[in-house]
This record gives structure tokens, sequence and C-alpha cells, in this order.
């Protein structure tokens, strides 16, 4: 049994000055280099906003009008299109959107069961299949994936665009930002997304390629075609992952940013996170492999990437060392308070001192305005850790469902 402790403390700190020192490496990584985005000579001429609606009608009927109104704020840098992909919908989506067809520059794309409902993946392939038929310009064209709840303007589009004219990339990711952040989860989620993730894309950049990353990613029609998407349950990493592996790269564009709803219930979080974490789990079967062979990726790269994909196998390991590491902790602090409190209030302090340097680190870099209130930076550290705790489990419902070959996709369920 002492063997065994001894183990479990021994792999949990491992674990955290690994996690330690990879968020230092984030908080004081270089900045993406701008004047890449600079000097480019490629001309595109048009735009496609796939906007995938699922059972939207609450959503698309307040932001309908204010889509249609973006073709005209647009039209001196892009022509936009918006393609909207009705999933067989049972809300009156379907209607809707047909009421809305008339208008030039808006497209709808129907799918019906048992083609529909299988997942995001399959829906984005069937529509650039479609859009491909049109003759729109394999070179001039960019294809945009932006969720139905999302919040954005024309100012975020041109930053889009000017990327792609002035850079040799054929897929941009932007930031995510949650903007309903009115209780502890969805401010950690802002806090995953626009923080974490955001200083993760721009060291992925840094390193070769970013990936995509949900909501906000753009593409090239050149490249939606050549990779296409799958049936993945992280059809956004199934992407690039292909995409890699035919030459493809990204970059990630963290001065402007997407806003979208944050799942403001905990079980539907556990359901959207367990997906992620499954499809993860799907991409590294397939495209490990190929990713490690692959000789024009760089090292860097690979090793990132495979690391990313094995995430919940380590977390199998490291999630009961933690719990068996926390419980030792406190068992001694009864023995020895001076020194059993002394490291756990060590631990705490290295812990939220790296959240505020990640913090501080992606406000600087992205030009985010702090929050008047400073208070509710403190909110956000001491949140982060029991939010962690929260997920931690998802790793195990993930492979549990990979080992019973439950594959079935859920659409993220907004309020």
């Amino acid at each position: 049994m002492n063997i065994f402790i001894t183990v479990m403390l021994i792999i949990n700190s491992c674990a955290f000055v690994f996690d330690f020192i990879f968020s230092l490496y984030l908080s004081f990584s270089k900045k993406i280099r701008q004047e890449k985005y600079y000097g480019g000579s490629r001309n595109f001429t048009t735009l496609l906003l796939l906007i995938p609606a699922m059972n939207e009608f609450a959503t698309l009927k307040r932001d309908l009008p204010y889509l249609v109104k973006l073709h005209n704020q647009c039209k001196n840098f892009i022509n936009l299109e918006l393609v909207f992909i009705d999933d067989d919908s049972s809300d009156g989506t379907t209607e809707l959107l047909d009421k809305w067809s008339h208008h030039a520059n808006l497209h709808v794309i129907h799918r019906v069961k048992p083609n529909a409902q299988i997942g995001k993946g399959p829906a984005l392939e069937y529509t650039v299949n479609q859009i491909i038929q049109m003759n729109y310009s394999l070179g001039k064209t960019l294809i945009g994936i932006i969720n139905a709840d999302s919040h954005f303007d024309s100012d975020y589009l041109k930053e889009v665009v000017a990327t792609f004219q002035n850079s040799s990339y054929d897929l941009v990711q932007t930031r995510v930002d949650i903007y309903n952040t009115v209780d502890n989860l969805t401010i950690m989620q802002n806090f995953e997304f626009s923080i974490y993730n955001g200083l993760l894309q721009m060291a992925r950049t840094n390193w070769g390629s970013a990936l995509a990353s949900g909501n906000g990613q753009f593409v090239t029609l050149k490249m939606a075609k050549n990779v296409g998407w799958s049936s993945s349950l992280l059809e956004d990493c199934e992407f690039s992952l292909k995409g890699l592996l035919k030459g493809y790269y990204g970059t990630f564009l963290n001065t402007v940013s997407v806003k979208q709803e944050g799942v403001s219930n905990l079980r539907k979080l556990i359901r959207q996170r367990t997906r992620w974490c499954q499809g993860g789990l799907q991409c590294l079967r397939i495209y490990g492999g190929a990713i490690m062979k692959a000789k024009h990726l760089q090292t860097i790269v690979k090793t990132f990437i495979i690391f990313f994909l094995m995430v919940p196998y380590l977390s199998v390991i490291v999630v009961p060392s933690s719990i068996i590491s926390v419980s030792v902790l406190i068992f001694y602090a009864f023995y020895r308070p001076l020194i059993g409190l002394a490291i756990i209030f060590t631990l705490l302090f290295i812990e939220n001192l790296v959240n505020t340097l990640m913090i501080e680190k992606q406000w600087h870099e992205s030009n985010l305005e702090p929050p008047k209130n400073r208070l509710k930076i403190f909110r956000i550290i001491f949140s982060f850790a029991f939010y962690r705790w929260v997920l931690a489990f998802i790793p195990y419902r993930a492979i549990i469902r990979q080992l019973k070959g439950n594959d079935s996709w859920v659409k993220t369920a907004h309020s």
C-alpha cells in the first residue's frame, strides 16, 4: 500500500510540475508575428458563412434581420453570402428559413433524415459539396463556420478576410468568447475559451499550425474541397489533422473574437465535453499513426498533437493520483499542521499565480479590456481549480462510451 501511495504521489507531482511549466510557457511565450499577415498578394472575392441551424428557431428569429444586413456592411471588402444548414429541424426553423430564402445572398440547404442529425461534420461536408456545384472559384472563395448563437460584426469579418489576403494560410481560427457570463459555470468557460485556449492557439501557430476549434473557423474553398469533413464527434480537430497531412496549415487570429453562448447547465456541459473528449479519442485512433509518420510536419507539432489527443488516457491515471495526493496532504496536516498547511497554501499559491499570469498575458496580447472590478479576476482565478475538478471525470465517460462502441452525436443544447 505504501508503494502504491508513493507511486501516486510521484505521478501527481510530475503532472503538477508539467502543468506549472507549461502554464508558465503560455504566459511568457512570444507573440504571434503579425508581420506574417501583411504583404500578401491573394485576392478573395466571396465569403460563404455556413451556419448550422438545427432547431435554432428562437435564435434565428432574433438574429436573421441583423445577419441579412451584414451583406451591405461587408460589400466594400468581400461579397458575403449566408448559407443556413437546416438539419431536419422540428421547431419551426425550416419554415422560418424558407420565409427568408427570397433574400439575395441567402441560401438554405435542407437535409432530411436518415442523412440529417448525424453530426456537424456530415452536414458541413454535404453543404460544401453543394457549394462546389454552384461553380464558385476555388482560389477566390472563403468558407466560414459560425454557430447560430454567435455574435459578430462586419469588422470581425474584415479582419478575417485581411488575414487570408495577406498570408499563405488556408485556415484561420479566431478567438472565441462567451457572452453570457452570468455564473461561475459560464465564467469558467470564458476563461477556458478566451484565455487558456487563446494562449494555446498562439503557441500552436508559432510551433507550426493552429487547429480549428469549433466556432469562428474559416478556410479556403480549395482546402474545404480537398480535405473535407467526416463523422468524427470532434469534426473540427479531424478536419485540421486531415488538412495537416495534406499540407494545409492554420493560424490563430487573437485580436478579434466571435462571441457565443456558454452552456449554463452542468449536465448539458458534461454531455458536450464528453462528446468532444470521445471525438479526440477517435482522432487519435484514426490519425495518430499517420501524424507521427508525416515527414513534412515538425517534431514539435507532432508531439503536441499526440499529447493533446492522449490527454484523456493520461487523465485516467492523473485524476486518482490527485485525489490520493490531496487526501494525503489533508491527513498530514492533522499531524503536522504547520508543514502540512504550508505545503497546501504553497501549491494553491502556485496554481493561482499561473492563472493570473495567463489572464494578464492574454488581455495584453488580444487587447481585451480588463474588468473595471478587479475582484472579478480573483473570482476567475479561484473558481478555475474547482471547474477543472468538475470536468475531471469526463475522460472516464468518454472512454467507456468508446469501448461500448457508442458514437452517437448529440447537439450542444443552449438555453
